[in-house]
């Protein structure tokens, strides 16, 4: 086996982790921020569409509000 052509072969993989502890922090803030969003508007079709309200209409009154709160 020719050990140059297998160690070229692991070039395109990253040495290390340049992300520092801060910007990991604030993309875990952002997911946790997101899924707290998605709970809240799953809840708020939840009772539109409990009270009576069409499942498209719902889908779409919820679907405006997203990214807008």
């Amino acid at each position: 086996m020719n050990t140059k052509a297998y160690d070229s072969a692991l070039d395109f993989t990253p040495a290390k982790s340049a992300a520092p502890l801060a910007s990991r922090m604030t993309t875990i803030g952002d997911w946790f921020s997101s899924i707290r969003e998605g709970i809240a508007l799953a809840g708020e079709y939840k009772e539109l569409t409990s009270r009576g309200m069409p499942a498209e209409k719902a889908a779409r009154q919820v679907f405006e509000k997203i990214g807008h709160n």
